[in-house]
């Protein structure tokens, strides 16, 4: 683990990531050292700090770090970063005032080897009772604040499901607890509009922009979750997981055909 470039595993216990979750994450696939989506992860990354008005950081210092740890498991075939940003340490309060280093953490982990199953043979959904709040300040940033996300996997353990459905507190669907959301409905691929809530993932806009070169359309809109009872096909999307298919939401069931479409874009954007 890499903390401002040097070899540690500690960081202030008065640091405003660990204080008020003040920061932003991004977590990134690695294949024999080379790391999936970069642009896209750092220009999430770059937009995150600009939204909520961080001091400068270092980009170039950043990415070569990135490209330092990459190096380090360039053995394996799959691997995981992850990069935390932190407006850094400061004094009691929420103020930012006097916060002028942000904090730039970096690890690895194993890739999680049931991504490649999930793929394959797709997974099945509930709708989950937990609910996003709206903010249009922070809509389709990755911040430290996962509490949400916290309550929502506690639901899924408590009722023991794989993944489930969010929505917004007006019933309005934004994504999975981990995920974003395509579907397949009224013969067009559709994928929740992300300006109040949720999360902007970089391989959703993988998948929007291989979409468009290849003349499939894709619209992203806003979805009530009657909706969902009118759909052909449901995938999940995230930078690690790639494209998985749903075979089961609630009591529909759906085959991965329409899918394998989507999967197969990835597959040759990635050759």
């Amino acid at each position: 683990m890499l903390i401002n470039g040097i070899e540690s595993d500690k960081i202030s216990a008065i640091d405003r990531g660990l204080a008020y979750g003040d920061g932003l994450f991004s977590t990134m696939k690695v294949e024999y050292g080379q790391v999936q989506l970069w642009d896209f992860h750092l220009q999430r990354l770059q937009l995150g700090v600009k939204k909520l008005f961080f001091p400068a950081v270092n980009w170039s210092q950043l990415s070569a770090e990135v490209l330092h740890v990459a190096k380090t498991v360039a053995h394996e075939k799959q691997s995981v970063i992850k990069i935390i940003l932190t407006r850094g340490s400061g004094g009691r309060g929420y103020s930012t005032q006097g916060c002028d280093s942000p904090q730039r953490i970096i690890s690895t982990s194993a890739y999680p080897d049931f991504y490649k199953q999930w793929q394959e043979q797709g997974i099945k959904l509930i709708l989950c009772e937990s609910q996003l709040g709206s903010n249009s300040q922070l809509a389709g940033l990755k911040t430290l604040n996962r509490l949400e996300q916290v309550l929502i996997k506690k639901e899924l353990e408590n009722k023991q499901a794989t993944e489930g459905i969010v929505c917004d507190n007006q019933g309005v669907v934004i994504e999975t607890c981990s995920a974003n959301l395509f579907i397949y409905l009224d013969n067009v691929w559709q994928t929740p509009l992300l300006d109040r809530c949720g999360v902007a993932g970089v391989q959703r806009r993988q998948v929007m922009l291989l979409a468009k070169k290849a003349g499939i359309e894709v619209v992203e809109t806003e979805l009530h979750i009657n909706a969902l009872k009118r759909a052909k096909a449901l995938c999940l999307t995230n930078a690690l997981m790639g494209i998985v298919p749903v075979n089961q939401y609630q009591q529909q069931v759906f085959e991965p055909s329409l899918c394998r479409s989507l999967q197969s874009l990835i597959k040759q954007g990635n050759s």
